[in-house]
């Protein structure tokens, strides 16, 4: 039989850290608030951005780990885990790439919210969907469906931007930036093409650690209806 993995998702080290990143994802997002109101920024503003709602994201997809156990979670809890882990993921690698200033990209002289929505979370998380292997298996023809809500992202953001208020979060998605809507085709493209082979990354590596844990294999080996459900499996001929 395989030895168990040794980060499993009951592991002190993973609660311990799963522990840590809800706490700098809430001290972030808590301090964000504070700033909103006391600058006076418009809430519909602030929680439009991508980076905002991933970390919110993130806090809720923790706490629901820490308060449950792996069993007792649907069937597609792993490609929720998967699809938040990309999007907090490209949401640091696209600031990094597309929107921070040059001498903030390698600057640890930035304020904490930004180091830690646009750096400390996506790595933490990273690192964790890295060495705590799913669950069940991660299924890539379905990871696509991990897409919907970038682009649900991006259609509201234009709807809003166009029809309402005149108000984009992001440079790369106002028309105004570029000369018009048709000169908006290269850089949401790029961000959209990102995305694609940054959640297939993610799922890709998802998959292949459930294969090296064996967790779920190791599971049903110890669940009583895998027993019940072959009665003579441990009968001699």
């Amino acid at each position: 039989m395989r030895r168990r993995w040794p980060l499993h998702d009951r592991a002190v080290p993973v609660v311990a850290w799963r522990v840590v990143i809800v706490l700098v994802a809430l001290l972030a997002e808590a301090w964000n608030i504070v700033n909103m109101v006391r600058s006076g920024e418009p809430p519909t503003e602030h929680f439009a951005y991508f980076t905002v709602q991933a970390n919110i994201l993130v806090i809720v997809l923790y706490v629901w780990m820490l308060g449950s156990r792996e069993e007792h979670r649907p069937r597609w809890f792993d490609h929720v885990r998967g699809a938040i882990t990309a999007y907090i993921m490209l949401a640091g690698l696209v600031y990094a790439v597309l929107l921070a200033e040059p001498d903030e990209v390698w600057s640890w002289t930035i304020e904490y919210t930004n180091a830690a929505q646009h750096r400390f979370i996506p790595w933490m998380v990273g690192l964790d969907w890295l060495l705590v292997p799913t669950f069940r298996r991660i299924r890539l023809e379905r990871a696509v469906w991990w897409m919907a809500y970038p682009v649900a992202f991006l259609v509201a953001a234009w709807l809003r931007g166009g029809l309402v208020d005149g108000w984009f979060p992001y440079p790369f998605l106002d028309p105004g930036e570029h000369g018009g809507w048709a000169g908006l085709v290269g850089p949401t493209g790029q961000v959209l093409l990102a995305f694609l082979i940054g959640i297939v990354v993610v799922a890709g590596i998802g998959r292949l650690r459930y294969r090296e844990s064996g967790e779920a294999a190791a599971s049903r080996a110890s669940s009583p209806s895998s027993t019940r459900s072959r009665p003579y499996a441990n009968s001699s001929p």
